[in-house]
């Protein structure tokens, strides 16, 4: 259990972009089984997998190294919902809950990037192997560590908090991996040491696929506002045209 879904959603205006923010009362379509919960992980992937087809077009334009940063992020995201999807069809709980925290993670390093004084050198510094904890908050002159990250995300998405620090447990050797064992069998409970829970019923995973489910969701946001801030199809057309009558002008 890591956030909670309500049926609320509210808006702000972010720039000239709407965006959807999320607190603890998430809009959320309740679903009958995990079958269609996991379905809907697939859609949304392929959502965010196609994300970048509207920006970073035509064929052949300049890449810069934030960019490559947010393909990245594109990328980690259609993994992640990939092993998730594959975590909880064999009931592997713990995997598949370290996962979720996984998927926060790019959403927070993708708004880090509207923390920075420049992020253009940010990202130039992250491709060239600089850790993400040696940028700096420009507002606060502190570096951006995953604790300031994920507080920083949460100011827009209250869930995060909560649902970062319990699905931390899953990735670290933690309660939650003595507790998320404990099988109880007749009037016995017995410590289940297999990497998988056959046991629990499809129902169990029901709020674990939600979660995640709007981590990527928040992601998708993340990514669209970032994406809305690079130079457009138009902007690299041109830009493509004066690379290629640069290069061939003297021949």
């Amino acid at each position: 259990m890591v956030c909670r879904i309500h049926r609320i959603r509210q808006s702000s205006l972010c720039g000239d972009i709407t965006m959807i923010i999320e607190t603890d009362n998430i809009q959320l379509d309740d679903l009958p089984d995990l079958a269609g919960r996991l379905s809907r992980i697939g859609e949304i992937a392929r959502e965010i997998e196609w994300l970048p087809d509207s920006t970073y077009k035509p064929m052949g334009c300049v890449v810069v190294d934030v960019e490559w940063y947010s393909l990245a992020a594109v990328a980690k995201s259609t993994s992640n919902a990939h092993a998730f999807t594959a975590m909880v069809k064999t009931k592997n709980t713990i995997a598949a809950t370290a996962l979720v925290r996984m998927q926060i993670e790019v959403a927070m390093r993708i708004h880090g990037l509207t923390l920075v004084e420049d992020v253009e050198l940010a990202g130039t510094e992250l491709m060239n192997g600089a850790k993400y904890s040696s940028l700096i908050n420009r507002h606060t002159n502190k570096p951006l560590t995953d604790t300031v990250l994920h507080l920083e995300l949460s100011k827009m998405y209250q869930w995060v908090t909560p649902a970062y620090r319990a699905s931390c447990a899953a990735v670290h050797l933690d309660r939650m991996n003595i507790e998320n064992k404990l099988t109880p069998i007749n009037d016995r409970v017995f410590f289940n040491l297999s990497g998988t829970d056959s046991h629990a019923s499809d129902e169990a995973y029901f709020h674990l696929a939600d979660t995640f489910f709007v981590a990527l969701r928040m992601t998708k946001q993340l990514l669209e506002s970032f994406l809305a801030t690079r130079p457009q199809p138009d902007e690299r057309s041109a830009q493509l045209s004066a690379i290629r009558e640069a290069a061939t002008k003297d021949l």
